[in-house]
């Protein structure tokens, strides 16, 4: 592969193949051993190194004590090869498909319910297929603005997402009315529900409007915190399909609540998507989630 062929201003130039015997022998500092490592024989090695002096007019190496020293100009030819070493093996690893590894901080922002029933086992996955990137989970009731880059990915409902963010739909979260052994009649309560802070969910504006003379015993910021009070004993909620299942004492009394679908979706800004360590954190959380498509969407329970 000729990189420095040719001359310039009357100066011969070198070529790819030349430097890399440069560099075999600056490395052993030896001929004998240099022709050995790149299967060579020593003849034909000191023969083209020969050449190549001719070639320049100027010596790259001096035999001293045994060992050959390189030249001032021979510095200069060994730096510029070990330049061009570094960067064919980037081009190599770029045309086979192998880009550099991914690495740096990747901010993802979810639901606790998503990450107590989902997520926490596939981020550890991938934590262990990527060791150099840093992944900061931030759980929210607030939607973090990834336009302003308060995040970088987004695992969360929507059923609006921005115009500006590039999303994959997963499916749709279905939510059922959970109980326990110990509360099982929707008709009878007590119930437990979001405070205010939640009041825009639609699963709390759908309980008021079909059960507003029940008891309400218990009022939470947090629908994971909701489920571990059902899980507890301590009533009934509205709960998504996919959080019923991450606890042992919620027991599901019927089908999805037809009209409380909200669509699940993996959300980045259009100016990430082609970032290394975002690229591989969608690709490899997308394929998972879409798996449980119908753990979210509440045929499975």
């Amino acid at each position: 592969m000729r990189i420095y062929g040719g001359a310039v201003n009357g100066v011969q130039m070198l070529e790819w193949d030349d430097l890399k015997l440069v560099l075999a022998i600056a490395r052993a500092r030896s001929v004998t051993q240099a022709a050995k490592q790149i299967g060579l024989h020593h003849s034909t090695l000191f023969r083209r190194m020969a050449e190549i002096e001719t070639r320049l007019g100027t010596k790259l190496f001096e035999r001293q004590q045994g060992d050959y020293q390189p030249t001032a100009s021979g510095l200069a030819a060994i730096e510029t090869a070990e330049k061009l070493e570094g960067e064919m093996a980037v081009l190599a690893r770029k045309l086979a498909g192998q880009d550099i590894r991914p690495s740096g901080v990747l901010r993802l922002t979810t639901t606790d319910t998503l990450l107590h029933a989902v997520l926490a086992d596939d981020l550890s996955a991938f934590a262990n297929a990527y060791p150099e990137i840093t992944v900061e989970v931030v759980t929210d009731n607030r939607f973090y603005d990834l336009n302003r880059h308060d995040a970088d990915v987004a695992i969360r409902p929507s059923n609006a997402p921005n115009e500006n963010l590039i999303g994959r739909q997963i499916g749709p979260i279905g939510s059922v009315i959970c109980g326990s052994d110990q509360h099982s009649d929707p008709g009878a309560g007590p119930w437990i529900t979001c405070d205010e802070t939640l009041a825009h969910i639609a699963a709390a504006r759908w309980r008021d409007r079909h059960f507003p003379d029940q008891h309400v015993a218990m009022r939470s910021n947090s629908l994971l915190n909701v489920a571990r009070l059902v899980d507890g004993g301590g009533g009934l909620a509205v709960l998504p399909a996919f959080l019923a299942g991450a606890f042992g004492n919620i027991r599901v009394l019927g089908d999805p609540i037809d009209g409380l679908d909200n669509d699940l979706w993996m959300l980045t800004h259009r100016d990430l998507q082609a970032t290394p360590r975002i690229r591989a954190f969608n690709d490899f959380m997308f394929p998972r989630l879409k798996s449980r498509r119908a753990l979210f969407a509440g045929a499975i329970m």
